[in-house]
């Protein structure tokens, strides 16, 4: 059974997969970088800049595709993962695998975001706003359909820590 974990940028999802994996003797992979390492390590905001957003989106499509052909991994989706709708399909019928959105106000995954220097200097802005809170509202607001689709579990990751969380997530599997 895969682990599958998605929402909005800043909400955990590869700290959260990473402690999941190391709690559960798992691999754990994060799309982000799988899908970095199709393109030499470039960052996540290079790839969108040299390719734009509609290749990084096919590539993020695939290498997600990918993944679910795989059993028994921890996976941490990137934020837009979902908003391709061939990719949203596969995740809702992977029947091996539980899914889960964490997620938090637009006002905690701003300040996250704007308190992490590798989300400022390896991730493109999503609309012109340039990664403000209005941003972050005005996107989530779009994505929020495809995640409660997806989610077997909503996780609210406000606040409790890593390790809370992970636990979390992992007393939630058999359910």
């Amino acid at each position: 059974m895969n682990i599958i974990l998605f929402g909005y940028r800043g909400s955990g999802k590869s700290a959260i997969g990473q402690a999941i994996a190391n709690k559960l003797l798992r691999p754990f992979v994060d799309v982000d970088d799988a899908i970095r390492a199709r393109y030499d390590h470039l960052t996540i905001a290079e790839i969108w800049k040299q390719f734009g957003e509609p290749h990084f989106r096919q590539t993020e499509h695939e290498v997600t595709l990918d993944l679910l052909q795989q059993d028994g991994n921890v996976i941490a989706l990137a934020g837009g993962t979902l908003t391709h709708p061939g990719t949203l399909s596969a995740i809702q019928s992977q029947s091996n695998a539980k899914r889960f959105f964490l997620t938090a106000s637009p006002e905690v995954l701003h300040a996250r975001i704007h308190g992490d220097v590798a989300s400022q200097t390896e991730r493109p802005a999503l609309t012109q706003q340039g990664g403000n809170l209005e941003e972050i509202q005005a996107v989530l607001a779009e994505r929020l359909p495809a995640y409660t689709a997806a989610a077997d579990h909503i996780v609210d990751v406000s606040r409790n820590t890593i390790d809370q969380l992970a636990d979390q997530v992992i007393g939630l599997l058999n359910d």
